[in-house]
């Protein structure tokens, strides 16, 4: 084990040095730093992931501290990839990372090498921007787990899983989602979510509480890490 991979002595000690290897040349970008986002950024790299991009267009907010690990007091009003971006190398100062501060769109998209990476994690919002992501995602044959919702629960103890997207029930994102892979012959997307039913409660905006997207990236970085050393 190299002085670099020190810090993460504690799980590769588990791993032969061809799953290191490819755990540590593993290219992944994330589209969204919120909740999910975020989350799941901080776990890669904890994990060992020496190479990730971010994408997101974003600023902090006040109200995005109680769930966001990105998001601190002392940041509000900072770009979310520059403060996540420094987050990150402050646990590992060797990591390989770009941000895109954009707004995922067709306008944008063209920013993305899409053939530079791996794996893509979809963690974005927006109904459109998902849909864009997914098929170019598959358009150029890239592995894409997509998150559904996370939002508008509190009551119990979450319950994250991965399926396939023809597979889910109940998340009212994968309803659109089901319908836009039927639509557009997309036989195959991996999506991670609860069947636990969303509230929907007084307040317009989608309401939430740190323990539920966390949980959600605990369970998607699970599996993309398991992924990675089992190719």
């Amino acid at each position: 084990m190299g002085k670099d991979l020190k810090y993460i002595d504690r799980f590769i000690m588990m791993l032969t040095d061809a799953q290191i290897n490819k755990l540590t040349s593993a290219r992944i970008i994330v589209f969204g730093v919120g909740g999910v986002g975020s989350s799941v950024c901080h776990f890669l790299v904890r994990s060992g992931i020496q190479n990730l991009d971010i994408v997101d267009f974003d600023t902090i907010d006040e109200t995005n501290i109680n769930r966001q690990l990105v998001a601190y007091q002392t940041n509000i009003g900072e770009l979310k990839v520059n403060a996540l971006k420094t987050q990150l190398l402050a646990i590992n100062p060797n990591l390989n990372i770009n941000t895109f501060p954009i707004k995922f769109s067709e306008n944008t998209s063209g920013k993305i090498d899409f053939s530079k990476y791996d794996i893509i994690i979809d963690c974005i919002d927006d109904i459109s921007a998902k849909k864009l992501l997914i098929t170019l995602s598959k358009n150029n044959e890239k592995y894409i787990l997509s998150c559904m919702g996370a939002g508008n629960r509190y009551l119990e103890i979450p319950n994250f899983e991965i399926s396939d997207i023809s597979k889910t029930s109940y998340d009212p994102i994968a309803k659109i989602l089901r319908k836009f892979c039927a639509q557009n012959g997309i036989k195959k997307l991996e999506v991670c979510y609860t069947k636990q039913k969303a509230t929907k409660y007084a307040c317009k905006k989608i309401a939430s509480v740190v323990y539920y997207p966390v949980n959600m990236a605990t369970v998607v970085v699970a599996h993309i890490i398991q992924k990675i050393v089992a190719l």
